[in-house]
């Protein structure tokens, strides 16, 4: 038996509403749309997001995992987790060798005709998982820089009214 086909026997995990749930009540825009009344507010922001960009990574794992197992670990290719120098993780296609990264490395293998169609489909949906979660990650982790910033800047900005303030106090 050709060890590609036994993905018929294997199920694919997809992510379901149920690895979400726990990010769903932790990420609600209903915390970010609303004035910000200082730094303080703001750096528990930029902490919600690192904590909802950890439970990602977590989600990522599961998915390196899973896309580890055979059949798919049979093929000249692997997803892996990348850490950027931004201090994000995103999910990449490379090839075994690591000679080579990114979509079309994923693409030759879905259009190679020796791949059985189940297995084509089960590189579909991690290619899918791949697109939703490195979007996500994205739009956390600008949120947390955005947040981090703008909680620095709110701190500057009290900082030189108390400073001001101050030196009008002592001039009087």
């Amino acid at each position: 038996m050709n060890p590609l086909t036994s993905a018929q026997q294997m199920p694919f995990e997809t992510l379901t509403q149920d690895a979400y749930r726990q990010l769903e009540h932790a990420a609600s825009l209903k915390g970010l749309l609303k004035p910000f009344k200082g730094k303080g507010e703001l750096e528990h922001l930029a902490q919600m997001a690192r904590e909802i960009e950890a439970q990602l990574c977590d989600l990522m794992e599961a998915v390196v995992q899973q896309a580890g197992q055979p059949p798919y670990s049979l093929l000249d290719i692997r997803l892996v987790l990348q850490n950027t120098s931004a201090g994000s993780t995103f999910l990449r296609w490379r090839t075994r060798d690591f000679a080579r990264m990114g979509v079309s490395v994923w693409e030759r293998q879905v259009c190679n005709k020796a791949v059985p169609q189940v297995v084509r489909e089960g590189l579909r949906r991690f290619e899918c998982n791949r697109i939703a979660l490195n979007l996500q990650m994205s739009v956390v982790h600008s949120l947390y820089r955005q947040a981090t910033t703008c909680a620095i800047k709110m701190d500057s900005a009290e900082r030189l009214l108390r400073q001001f303030t101050t030196a009008v106090e002592i001039s009087r």
